[in-house]
């Protein structure tokens, strides 16, 4: 097709309700891809905790924020914190006794405490996703859960921390200035959301796969919500968000919005530019 477009969707918020996709979302994908999109995940997670059939729904998937990118079957990055700052991480986070959980790309790395906080958050009440859904929800994290006897002997990609005394931008200072933090709410005296490689971003991802397709930025488009959205967003020939989300994403899509997951939104973005 003359006009197709390579699409990067983020996640959580996006494509997904609390780690669910919706039946709508799920065949918005599969038809767009019929007519010769090329259509990526592209998330802050790691590829352990991306169930599956979400990863097969997809032509490619970039993950871990930028850091792990698998087009078809070839895998172009995976790219980890150096072997002695991840090590400084783990001791600083441990010398905080703040919960974590390292994240690469066959496990969610942690310590027992934090394993038993994860597992915690199950609700065996929970109504089973709706038939056609894709995704687990918090079942995908908990399934990958890995509890080595030294966490800091392993190779990750990314940290995620919640509950923690200390905000997670003075975490990231700690540790050193390759890293950087990316909160997901800060209330007085806990905090939690991500650490990560400063030098890693989405719009790397969104980058080496147009080069590696040989296609101009300007085919691409990027659907997202979040603040680790804002690069992929920048990058995209065409930039979309999310109703409702940070006014600086909304900025990066110009102002050019979606509904969320409840509403569809993957689909009337589709719509939009012609599609499906």
């Amino acid at each position: 097709m003359a006009d197709s477009r390579c699409v990067f969707i983020d996640y959580d918020g996006t494509l997904a309700l609390q780690g669910v996709v919706p039946p709508a979302h799920a065949e918005a994908v599969r038809r767009a891809r019929a007519r010769g999109h090329v259509i990526l995940l592209c998330t802050g997670r790691c590829a352990s905790i991306i169930a599956p059939e979400v990863m097969a729904l997809f032509d490619g998937v970039v993950a871990s924020a930028g850091g792990w990118i698998r087009l078809g079957e070839e895998l172009l990055e995976d790219q980890r914190f150096p072997d002695q700052l991840g090590r400084r991480a783990v001791e600083v986070l441990q010398s905080h006794d703040v919960p974590f959980v390292l994240e690469t790309p066959d496990a969610l790395v942690c310590t027992a405490r934090s394993a038993d906080e994860l597992r915690s958050r199950v609700d065996p009440s929970s109504p089973a996703p709706a038939e056609g859904s894709l995704g687990r929800g918090i079942q995908d994290l908990v399934e990958a859960i890995s509890v080595p006897e030294d966490p800091a002997e392993c190779s990750f990609a990314k940290i995620s921390v919640w509950g923690s005394p200390v905000r997670v931008e003075d975490l990231a200072e700690e540790i050193g200035p390759e890293v950087g933090a990316l909160p997901n709410s800060i209330q007085d005296e806990v905090s939690s959301g991500e650490l990560h490689l400063r030098a890693i971003d989405k719009a790397d991802g969104v980058r080496r796969v147009a080069e590696h397709l040989g296609i101009d930025l300007s085919a691409t488009v990027g659907i997202g919500d979040g603040m680790n959205d804002l690069g992929m967003l920048r990058a995209a020939g065409t930039a979309i968000a999310i109703e409702g989300a940070p006014e600086a994403v909304l900025e990066a899509a110009e102002g050019v919005t979606v509904p969320g997951p409840l509403e569809h939104g993957i689909v009337v973005a589709f719509e939009r530019l012609g599609m499906l």
